[in-house]
């Protein structure tokens, strides 16, 4: 419940500041590609990073009257992410999220802005038989990017996230076949470039 009450809280907080922007909103879209892994308790053999993609779209504005430099952008994507691991056979498993990142950009000058802040997950399928009914559906965790050419309609990004909640939980289970311990494992990692393409390129302050 916690988890599903964090998430609800991220979507209405965004809708709440598209209801409330402008008419003129600074909106873009955006298109990149993911390079993802995950982090295990266990050593996986023949674990290998997997490539993805992620769609989207993104609000920015400026709340801070005596700081310009200070924005925040509000995005909704959808983000696949996963990993390979070899056996006798290649096995891609393939996990799609819609995210929802809220972020701080901070722009140096009109060539490069940074970014931080937190990107809220939920699973809405996987490749991966039963996949919906054996994950978790909820992951969070920090985001640190970099874009590029942040003044001009069409931009360049790069962003880091790095899950903090496990993807599974399961048992383990002694030589006897009785349950130990309960284990929370499997947590997401990914690096993503992309372009960001500004519909509206002009600023929406939400102070008069």
């Amino acid at each position: 419940m916690p988890l599903r009450l964090t998430f609800s809280i991220a979507i209405i907080i965004g809708l709440t500041f598209i209801c409330h922007g402008k008419s003129n909103a600074q909106i873009a879209i955006t298109a990149g590609g993911n390079y993802s892994d995950i982090r295990s308790n266990i050593s996986l053999e023949n674990k290998k990073p997997i490539v993805g993609y992620q769609l989207g779209g993104s609000l920015q504005y400026y709340p801070f009257k005596k700081f310009p430099n200070i924005s925040i952008i509000n995005e909704i994507n959808y983000n696949q992410k996963g990993y390979h691991q070899d056996f006798e056979k290649n096995y891609s498993f393939r996990f799609n999220y819609l995210s929802l990142p809220v972020l701080i950009d901070y722009s140096l000058s009109k060539a490069i802005s940074l970014q931080a802040g937190v990107e809220f997950s939920a699973l809405i399928s996987t490749n991966v038989e039963q996949g919906m009914k054996t994950y978790n559906h909820f992951d969070c965790g920090p985001a640190l990017g970099i874009n590029y050419f942040s003044g001009k309609a069409i931009s360049c990004f790069s962003r880091f996230t790095y899950g903090l909640l496990p993807m599974l939980d399961y048992y383990e289970i002694d030589e006897l076949g009785n349950f130990k311990s309960e284990i929370h494992d499997l947590k997401n990692i990914c690096f993503s470039v992309g372009i960001k393409y500004n519909l509206y390129n002009e600023k929406i302050p939400l102070y008069k």
